[in-house]
C-alpha cells in the first residue's frame, strides 16, 4: 500500500511541471522581456562617440537571476532581416550592457534583446531605432568677452567666435554655462542658442549678484547629428556695481537712461596718468555718422560716457566723441577731465581719484545733441576701478 501511494505523489508531481506550474522548490520557468533603456528610441547618437553601449533593464526568471544572459541584436532594418551584429553578455546588476563595434556613419540602426535561462527562453522584445550622426567635425569656441580678469554687467553678454566645421553638418548652436565655480560643479545659468554671424553670444535673463567673481564656458553642438566640440577655455569675470538710471543726475546735454541698449562693451582700458580712454565695443563702426560743428571731413559715430559718485550721488555726463571704428581718446587725465568735460554741476571740480569706481557707457553722439544727433542708441554701463598709471587699487 505505501509503495502505491509514492508512486501517484511522484506522477502528480511531474503534472504540476508539465503543465507550466512551480517546482516544489518554486522557481520560475518563464523568463521576462529585458526593458530597453539605451539608446532610447528615436535616438541621435553622435558619430563621434563611438563605440555604442546597448544598455537595458534585467529580466527576471528561470531557477536564478544570476543565470540570465542575454542576446543583443542590431539590423539596419526594422524587421531584422539584416543583422550586422548579434552579442551575448551575462547579467550585469540591475542592468545589463554591451558594447558594440563602429557602425557605418550618417545611417539608421534597430536593436533588440532577449533573456535566456538555462531552463526558459525568452522572447525578443519590441525594437529600438537610433540613427549615427554623420562623420562631422566640431572646432571648439574661443571666447571673445568677458575675458579672464575682466569685468561685466551683473547680466553680462558671454561672446564666442564660431567654430570651424566639416560641411556636412546641420544647424549650429552654442551652449553657454556661468558657474560660481571653476569646476562648473554647480551651473548657475545656462541656455543654448543659435549660431549667430561671425560670433555667437548669449545674455542671461537674470542678473548675477553684483560684485561677485563668476566663470563661463561654452561649447558648439549639432543636434541633427548629435556632434558635441569640447567646450572653450573657462574664463572669469567680477560684475560691476549696478546704476539705477532713474536715479542719475545727467549734466548738460541730455538724458540716454531711456535711449535701448543695442550695444554691449567689450573692455574698458583707461589710464588718468597718461589720459588715455579706450572703450571697445560690439557696435564700432556699425553705428550712423553725423558731422563735427558740420565739418564732413569729421564724421562723429559715437560718445563716450563717465558715471561719477560725488557725495552719494551718481552722475553722468557726455565725453568725448569718437570717429567710426575709434575706440581710444587722449587727455582724459584725472585732473583735467572734470573742467575738460563742461558738464556743469559737480561733474566740473571732479577729478577721480586712483580706485574709485566709475561707469563708462557708449552711445551715438549725444554731445551737442541734438545737433549732432543721429539715433539714439546706447550700451550698456561697465562701472570699474579707476586706474592711475597703470594701478587700479586705492
Amino acid at each position: 500500500m505505501s509503495h502505491r501511494v509514492l508512486l501517484v505523489g511522484v506522477c502528480l508531481c511531474a503534472v504540476i511541471v508539465a503543465c507550466g506550474g512551480k517546482s516544489p522548490t518554486g522557481a520560475s520557468a518563464t523568463t521576462t522581456t529585458p526593458s530597453l533603456l539605451s539608446p532610447s528610441n528615436g535616438a541621435t547618437v553622435g558619430n563621434d562617440t563611438q563605440p555604442i553601449k546597448l544598455t537595458v533593464q534585467n529580466a527576471t526568471g528561470g531557477k536564478s537571476n544570476a543565470s540570465l544572459t542575454y542576446t543583443f541584436q542590431v539590423a539596419t532594418d526594422a524587421a531584422f532581416a539584416t543583422v550586422i551584429a548579434t552579442k551575448t553578455a551575462p547579467q550585469g546588476v540591475s542592468q545589463t550592457s554591451v558594447t558594440l563595434d563602429i557602425l557605418t556613419s550618417g545611417r539608421d540602426y534597430f536593436w533588440r534583446v532577449k533573456a535566456s535561462s538555462t531552463d526558459a527562453a525568452g522572447e525578443y522584445s519590441a525594437s529600438f531605432k537610433f540613427t549615427i550622426g554623420a562623420a562631422i567635425t566640431l572646432g571648439t569656441p574661443v571666447a571673445v568677452s568677458p575675458l579672464t580678469g575682466g569685468t561685466a554687467d551683473p547680466k553680462p553678454r558671454l561672446t564666442v567666435t564660431n567654430v570651424s566645421h566639416s560641411e556636412s553638418t546641420g544647424a549650429i548652436f552654442y551652449r553657454f554655462d556661468i558657474s560660481s565655480t571653476s569646476s562648473f560643479s554647480t551651473v548657475l545659468a545656462t541656455a543654448t542658442v543659435p549660431e549667430g554671424s561671425g560670433t555667437t553670444s548669449f545674455t542671461p535673463d537674470a542678473a548675477l549678484t553684483a560684485e561677485t567673481v563668476y566663470f563661463w564656458r561654452a561649447q558648439a553642438v549639432d543636434p541633427s547629428n548629435g556632434a558635441i566640440s569640447a567646450f572653450s577655455e573657462p574664463q572669469s569675470f567680477q560684475t560691476t556695481l549696478t546704476i539705477d538710471l532713474s536715479q542719475v543726475n545727467y549734466q548738460r546735454f541730455v538724458n540716454p537712461s531711456a535711449w535701448p541698449i543695442t550695444d554691449q562693451i567689450i573692455a574698458v582700458d583707461q589710464d588718468g596718468g597718461d589720459g588715455h580712454m579706450c572703450i571697445n565695443h560690439t557696435k564700432r563702426g556699425q553705428w550712423p555718422t553725423s558731422f563735427f560743428e558740420d565739418n564732413p571731413l569729421v564724421p562723429v559715430e559715437a560718445t563716450q560716457w563717465y558715471f561719477a559718485r560725488i557725495n552719494g550721488q551718481w552722475y553722468a555726463g557726455a565725453g568725448e566723441w569718437l570717429r567710426p571704428n575709434q575706440i581710444c581718446k587722449e587727455g582724459q587725465r584725472s585732473a583735467d577731465i572734470g573742467h575738460d568735460g563742461t558738464w556743469g554741476g559737480p561733474m566740473d571740480n571732479w577729478i577721480p581719484k586712483r580706485g574709485e569706481l566709475v561707469g563708462y557707457m557708449i552711445s551715438t553722439p549725444a554731445r551737442a545733441w541734438p545737433t549732432w544727433k543721429t539715433i539714439d542708441e546706447r550700451s550698456n554701463i561697465v562701472v570699474q576701478p579707476w586706474k592711475v598709471n597703470g594701478i587700479s587699487t586705492p
